[in-house]
């Protein structure tokens, strides 16, 4: 009897295990079906790419089963097939390579401001990135190159770090020797962000501190800064600062 019983919930157990298995990683039959159905999708659509193909990989968070493809002669080529656990398609992201491309931009504009930082001995953490008020997509295609002297839409950029003086005054001042840098190099800010404190927002421990003093504007126009319209900036921080309260 206690032999039986063992069984009995050995193969609950085993059927539990199954049950686990297939939803965090997929039925290795519907895998089968999906490399069948990729097969298929490939053939018809994709035939003329010399394609690098990854295996079936279960998304369990859709669910769905991914086959994750990159055109070898496309470095943002990479898209997917998403098919259902009948190795129906669901979705294909070729049509979203675009995406690929703005992030590779976003990625190396970042790095640029970061290097900018050096190339200038500024002490102050600049991050560059598009301008929020525009659509990177609209002005960009598939494999594009990126020309920091030449971008083809206009950049926002923050500016972060500790000071001595905290203040419109002092943050001007700043900003003007940011916006020197940026025409040096070419690039068209057309808003700012600055950020500046007393002491670092995160002590020593990694622990989230409130610096004594801080001054902070985002959404400063350019013309504001090379004007050095100190009065304008001022204001603006104000304003920010009450509509954030309310």
């Amino acid at each position: 009897m206690k032999n039986y019983v063992d069984k009995i919930a050995f193969a609950i157990l085993f059927a539990i295990v199954l049950v686990v298995l297939n939803a965090l990683y997929g039925n290795p039959v519907s895998k089968a079906v999906v490399e069948r159905g990729a097969d298929k999708v490939i053939a018809e659509k994709y035939g003329d790419l010399d394609l690098s193909r990854e295996k079936v990989f279960y998304n369990f968070k859709a669910p769905e089963y991914v086959v994750y493809l990159q055109d070898k002669n496309s470095e943002d080529s990479a898209f997917e097939l998403c098919f259902d656990s009948f190795g129906r398609l669901q979705r294909d992201t070729y049509e979203e390579r675009i995406d690929n491309t703005v992030m590779r931009f976003d990625d190396a504009i970042r790095d640029h401001g970061r290097g900018l930082e050096k190339a200038y001995d500024f002490p102050y953490q600049i991050t560059l990135s598009f301008w929020d008020k525009v659509d990177p997509r609209d002005y960009l295609t598939v494999d594009q190159p990126v020309d920091m002297k030449h971008l083809p839409f206009k950049l926002q950029a923050q500016i972060k770090g500790v000071g001595d003086e905290v203040a419109a005054k002092a943050a001007m001042a700043v900003l003007q020797r940011a916006q020197g840098i940026m025409d040096e190099e070419g690039l068209n800010v057309t808003a700012y962000t600055v950020d500046l404190t007393s002491e670092n927002r995160v002590n020593e421990k990694g622990e989230a501190q409130k610096p004594k003093d801080e001054f902070f504007a985002m959404d400063i126009p350019q013309t504001v800064v090379r004007e050095g319209d100190v009065k304008a900036l001022e204001e603006l921080a104000q304003k920010q600062m009450t509509e954030g309260k309310d």
